[in-house]
């Protein structure tokens, strides 16, 4: 059970969908942090600042259903995960608790998708997981497009394998 509530949240905080609107612009996107895990050092905020949520709905390849709040706030980013059963997600899912992690970002360069679409990279290190300590690097792309969240299509542990295409399956939209 533990396995499937952690690929939710790293599936979370990974998946996403995309659009084919502009994204941010380069004034306004952190430089990498050459690895050494502080993200943007400043604290300044980006363009993924505030909180963005993810309606209930199905997640892939589990047979359960969640809810998803990403909080960004200057270079640090908390993921809440409420999962459930049911497709109206009222009835809580009774073996899992709804996870939550902490960290780090960092926002790269841009790069253009196979589709032709223009995302920006993100590189994530969760340091919380439920409140424990926790060391995970992840990296992917994303896409605003007016109050629109999109994310990377796939998961990936190393910058080499960060996702090429965009999820267009899991929206997440702007709450402020």
């Amino acid at each position: 059970m533990k396995k499937i509530l952690a690929l939710t949240l790293i599936s979370a905080l990974m998946a996403g969908c995309g659009g084919d609107g502009g994204g941010s612009n380069d004034s306004s996107v952190n430089k990498p942090d050459n690895g050494n895990g502080t993200g943007n050092p400043s604290g300044e905020a980006t363009v993924l600042e505030g909180t963005w949520n993810k309606p209930c709905g199905l997640v892939p390849d589990s047979g359960h259903y969640d809810i998803i709040t990403h909080t960004y706030t200057g270079n640090q980013f908390h993921t809440s995960i409420e999962n459930y059963t049911d497709a109206n997600c009222t009835t809580l899912f009774p073996e899992g608790g709804n996870p939550t992690a902490s960290g780090y970002f960092t926002l790269g360069g841009k790069v253009v998708t196979g589709s032709g679409v223009t995302a920006t990279e993100e590189d994530s290190h969760i340091t919380e997981y439920d409140g424990a300590p926790f060391d995970v690097h992840e990296y992917t792309i994303f896409l605003i497009d007016n109050d629109t969240l999109y994310y990377g299509d796939g998961e990936a542990d190393a910058p080499e394998q960060r996702p090429t295409q965009l999820d267009y399956h899991r929206a997440y939209y702007r709450v402020n």
